[in-house]
């Protein structure tokens, strides 16, 4: 539980207080396997399964982290300087519009965490 407060403090501190929102989510063809590629060394980006790194959250529990937005997760993604040391790196605004497409994509109302 510790390691997912500390990956996902920054995603909390940026979303307002709402809860979760069904929302249309439009999810780019190649989103999968850009996460796959960028992401999948670290995180789980499956609707299911265990992240590489046990102190990755897995997507889905940060698709469905309580006060997320569109709006939160795009400004964390695009500010490499909220990134933990690890994921340091570019991405390009169409990749991150991706990625955000499909991490929502994963949200589910009925969503418990793993731990």
């Amino acid at each position: 539980m510790k390691r997912l407060a500390i990956a996902v403090a920054g995603l909390v501190t940026l979303a307002s207080c709402q809860t979760v929102q069904e929302e249309e989510v439009a999810v780019h063809p190649d989103a999968h396997a850009l996460a796959q590629a960028a992401c999948a060394g670290c995180h789980s980006v499956e609707l299911i399964g265990l992240s590489p790194n046990p102190d990755a959250p897995e997507w889905p529990v940060i698709a469905n982290t309580q006060g997320l937005t569109r709006q939160s997760l795009t400004v964390w993604l695009r500010d490499a300087h909220a990134y933990p040391e690890e994921m340091d790196f570019y991405l390009e605004e169409d990749e991150v519009d991706m990625l955000v497409g499909y991490i929502l994509s994963l949200r589910d109302e009925d969503y418990h965490p793993p731990y």
